[in-house]
């Protein structure tokens, strides 16, 4: 693995890590047995995902204005300060905080990392390897904070901001620089033509703020990014509805550590389902397909099999985000629509749950969880350009 690689896998891994070393310690963070403590782990769970929502796109913006390397190494420097206040203060609300700043750094991060990785020439292979470490991450950071919650509820978490430390002094460093050698200049693509996004301090940012709004519009409608868009939306709002509510649901039948395990599952089979996919020699909008196939299969099989249904839900969301990867960088590799794009797996892991609850009391979680499978199945059919 050469440097620059080394340099963008380490910073994901340490950053994915982190954010998920939390949550197994979310009860214990908001205060234990305190009266407020289904509230505060409610902002400590959701406050990181409401914090990337709300940075992806202008972040992504700025990527574009000012180059991927500085809003990455941004990213990564407000991870690893949020990581350490984290472990360091036991007050709820500036865990709170945090963790919303927390979420900015990875809004930061993630369009500058994807627009780095579309313009490399073995794209669809590192976007494989980028998302195996992606969620090589995740499960590090549930199973590692549960593994030495007996030493410390706060030792993953510390572990994970050494980590990302680490990372922030290889992304200043002069490894750093492979990153992105030709940051400025960047242009944002659409149907054949190119709009030269050029890196001036004196250009007011509102309009060109509007300008991008504008360029928004015309991505979503006339392009095939809409349709990418949509199957993002549905693919991480269905699975995520059933993440969120599978808890619950399994109690009589799953003990804690077997739901543990499941969830782990569905880690390891993205890692392996993206390194498959990023070096497969298929075509995107069959890698696509494939990812809603498997995807859908184990959220049906959910019912009976549980482990079995979080691989396979856990390989499809790793096939097909390679793909849909694939298909937004054909577009165009600009921080701003991979902002924008990200901002559909957040959406999706936002109010799938949300909306779905809607639903739970008169269908039930097995007819919920059905239907989800149906709306996700119909995306299979959308033809991709």
């Amino acid at each position: 693995m050469n440097l620059k690689k080394l340099t963008l896998y380490s910073s994901v891994f340490a950053l994915q890590g982190l954010s998920n070393a939390v949550i197994p310690v979310l009860p214990e963070l908001a205060g234990g047995d305190s009266g407020d403590v289904g509230v505060f782990s409610s902002l400590l769970f959701s406050g990181y995902f409401i914090g990337a929502l709300l940075a992806l796109v202008p972040l992504g913006i700025l990527a574009d204005r000012i180059g991927n390397l500085k809003v990455i190494r941004f990213g990564m420097l407000l991870t690893a300060l949020s990581g350490f206040v984290i472990a360091f203060s036991d007050i709820p609300l500036i865990l709170g905080v945090f963790r919303f700043l927390e979420g900015v750094g990875c809004g930061a991060f993630f369009p500058a990392a994807f627009s780095i990785i579309a313009e490399w020439k073995d794209s669809q292979q590192s976007l494989g390897e980028f998302n195996f470490l992606l969620n090589g991450g995740l499960a590090a950071g549930v199973f590692f904070s549960g593994m030495f919650a007996g030493f410390g509820i706060k030792t993953a978490i510390t572990s994970f901001t050494i980590l990302a430390g680490l990372s922030c002094l290889l992304l200043l460093s002069k490894a750093g620089e492979l990153l992105s050698p030709d940051s400025n200049g960047k242009y944002f693509k659409r149907s054949g033509s190119e709009i030269s996004i050029k890196n001036q301090q004196e250009t007011l940012f509102l309009p060109e703020l509007k300008s991008y709004l504008q360029k928004a519009r015309k991505t979503l409608f006339q392009t095939n990014f809409g349709k990418i868009w949509a199957i993002s939306v549905l693919l991480y709002g269905t699975t995520g509805l059933l993440s969120a509510n599978y808890a619950d649901y399994s109690a009589g039948f799953l003990t804690k550590p077997e739901l543990g395990l499941a969830i782990s599952v569905s880690y390891l089979a993205a890692m392996l389902s993206s390194l498959i996919a990023g070096r497969a020699n298929i075509n995107y909008k069959n890698i696509v397909r494939t990812g809603i196939i498997f995807a859908v299969a184990g959220i049906i099989l959910s019912v009976k099999l549980p482990l079995l249904a979080f691989f396979l839900m856990g390989a499809g969301g790793g096939t097909a985000v390679v793909g849909l990867i694939t298909a937004v960088s054909r577009i165009s590799s600009s921080g701003f629509v991979m902002g924008l794009f990200n901002t559909g797996i957040y959406a999706g892991l936002g109010l799938g749950p949300v909306m779905g609850s809607l639903f739970l009391g008169p269908l039930g979680y097995e007819t919920l969880f059905f239907g989800s499978a149906v709306a996700l199945l119909s995306v299979f059919f959308v033809k991709l350009e």
